[in-house]
């Protein structure tokens, strides 16, 4: 069963997730990939909050970067793993180096074959439709040759930490980009995300007030 996790803030959420595995944490392998931080500049304060919950819970955990890796090489380190974890940065680096190291197509297969796939905002966006929405809040030139808008394995759009007062500028300077027809939107905020199961996808909200209430869509 091909089944995802997308996120704005994976450590926000990650209590809500561990529910829905069928596995302890404690028994599963995770490959928690941080590629997408290394061009931020400053303190990558959100790479430490999301590893650090993802042990507090159980997880295995195995950080690495595929920047420059080979495909084979990459292959090799997730072979044991059972979940694969992008964490956020800059959305455009993230999916050049994921296509230039050919991780793109092992993360299909990977899915495919029923390993679970989380992701953290750039995490969650590259696995969708677009990337480009709004384009200011991340510096494009950090990949300049990027030809793709997304990996297309779920059929939405996604913008992550929606209603933050940190991203909101930028969302509204960007709002006639994302005024476009033929295309699922998702909005997502911290306190949300998508599970995805085969063909289902489900809002998932988190809060005190309305604990694991969802809405679901279909991808077809």
């Amino acid at each position: 069963m091909k089944q995802m996790f997308l996120t704005s803030s994976g450590e926000a959420v990650m209590d809500d997730i561990v529910n829905k595995l069928t596995n302890d944490p404690k028994d599963m392998n995770l490959a928690f990939i941080n590629t997408a931080a290394e061009v931020e500049e400053g303190d990558h304060w959100w790479v430490r909050a999301e590893k650090e919950k993802l042990i507090e819970v159980g997880f295995n955990i195995d950080e690495f970067s595929i920047k420059d890796m080979a495909k084979d090489d990459i292959e090799k380190r997730l072979e044991d793993k059972q979940i694969i974890y992008f964490c956020g940065g800059n959305t455009f680096y993230l999916l050049d180096q994921v296509i230039k190291t050919g991780c793109d197509e092992i993360i299909k297969e990977k899915i495919e074959n029923g390993v679970i796939y989380i992701g953290s905002s750039a995490g969650s966006m590259i696995v969708g439709k677009r990337i480009d929405l709004v384009s200011t809040i991340d510096d494009r030139s950090k990949a300049p040759d990027l030809k793709s808008d997304g990996l297309g394995i779920v059929d939405v759009a996604i913008l992550p930490h929606w209603g933050s007062e940190f991203f909101k500028e930028e969302y509204l300077k960007g709002f006639e980009a994302m005024y476009a027809e033929g295309i699922k939107i998702v909005p997502l905020t911290n306190q949300q995300y998508l599970w995805v199961k085969d063909d289902l996808v489900q809002t998932i909200q988190v809060s005190d007030l309305s604990p694991n209430q969802g809405i679901s869509i279909s991808l077809d």
